[in-house]
């Protein structure tokens, strides 16, 4: 394969080098998907930059969306004429971000692969949302993916506003690194940097307007990310980011920015619940009936907690919603495989009763 340079500040590393090298793969080149829109990829090998497209085999092989490639992805390629690549197979993915897809229940959708660490980012002033910082928090640990958050635009927030909303979150997040960043005046910079490992990959995700891309701008040392102000009426960011991409630091780590994400469905089991409200199943031990819901039921822990307020309002009916949610999408995920085994059914020529 050459020289490994390129290919290790892409992180590539001695777990992927030894299922490498145990697999048949001496006809393929190995690369990485560095940029993703509508199905468009760009792959970085050691040779360079390549336009990559699927195999047929692996299209048609793909059951679902998290069945194509993703940014973050390690691929086998093979090249082609004009710096055109196919793409035959996904190697196995050491993590996955994935989010419900919005509006399709039981359906995933892929933010970035393979990463080590995600940069939460929270915007500390006009749309300030403990919720959704569960919520991402939440995709986070059922990614087994290390979150961080970065609290971010800390330059134009009122000190006793910043004080209190510091409080809110370490009662919430007493477990989690927080950051505190001004992409203007830099403060709090030298502490993210300082987190970046080479080889190591670092997604950053939160809503629009949150300073992503300001931030992977300045840590890269060019502008490579398109930025916007927020909108003046609405204080809401605008999309700066319509596709997912991958840039490499100079001797240090990769980064991964995603679009702005401020519908979030949580698609996984009720173990991701129970590492984003730790305080609440902490709590739950000490009711009365070990299948509680936390609802109506007498000698709620959870509740005397809320009626006392241990917990703040808040953090209890997001833990309600979540935790419906995950029930939806656990009964659509259901239906959609039901519905498969039908149309298999139907399909098969022995099953004549399923047919019409």
């Amino acid at each position: 394969m050459g020289s490994l340079n390129i290919l290790q500040d892409l992180g590539y590393d001695a777990q992927l080098d030894t299922f490498i090298q145990s697999q048949d793969l001496a006809d393929f080149e190995i690369g990485r998907i560095i940029r993703e829109s509508k199905k468009k990829y760009m792959v970085k090998t050691q040779g360079g930059n390549y336009h990559g497209q699927i195999s047929g085999k692996l299209r048609h092989e793909a059951k679902n969306r998290s069945d194509y490639p993703a940014v973050g992805d390690w691929v086998t390629i093979k090249p082609m004429e004009n710096d055109q690549v196919i793409i035959h197979e996904i190697l196995p993915r050491k993590t996955i971000i994935e989010r419900q897809a919005i509006g399709r229940f039981g359906k995933k959708q892929t933010i970035a692969t393979n990463v080590d660490v995600a940069f939460v980012m929270q915007d500390i002033t006009y749309d300030f949302n403990l919720n959704r910082l569960d919520r991402l928090i939440a995709i986070c640990f059922a990614s087994k993916i290390q979150p961080v958050v970065v609290l971010t635009k800390i330059d134009i927030a009122d000190k006793s506003e910043l004080a209190d909303k510091m409080a809110q979150i370490n009662k919430r997040f007493n477990e989690i690194a927080i950051l505190m960043l001004s992409n203007k005046s830099m403060e709090g910079f030298p502490a993210i940097q300082r987190i970046i490992e080479y080889g190591k990959t670092y997604c950053f995700i939160g809503a629009s307007g949150a300073g992503k891309s300001t931030l992977i701008n300045n840590l890269v040392g060019e502008k490579v990310m398109l930025t916007k102000t927020l909108r003046e009426k609405s204080h809401k960011g605008q999309h700066t980011t319509s596709h997912r991409e991958l840039f490499i630091l100079k001797n240090s780590g990769i980064l991964i920015d995603t679009p702005g994400m401020r519908e979030l469905g949580v698609a996984e089991s009720f173990k991701t619940l129970e590492s984003t409200f730790e305080i609440i199943f902490t709590l739950a031990t000490s009711c009365k009936y070990s299948d509680c819901t936390h609802l109506i039921e007498p000698e709620c822990a959870v509740r005397v907690a809320l009626e006392k307020n241990e917990i703040d309002q808040s953090y209890y009916d997001n833990f309600l919603k979540m935790k419906e949610e995950q029930a939806h999408f656990e009964l659509s995920k259901k239906g959609i495989k039901d519905k498969d085994m039908m149309k298999k059914l139907k399909a098969d020529p022995r099953n004549k009763k399923f047919r019409k």
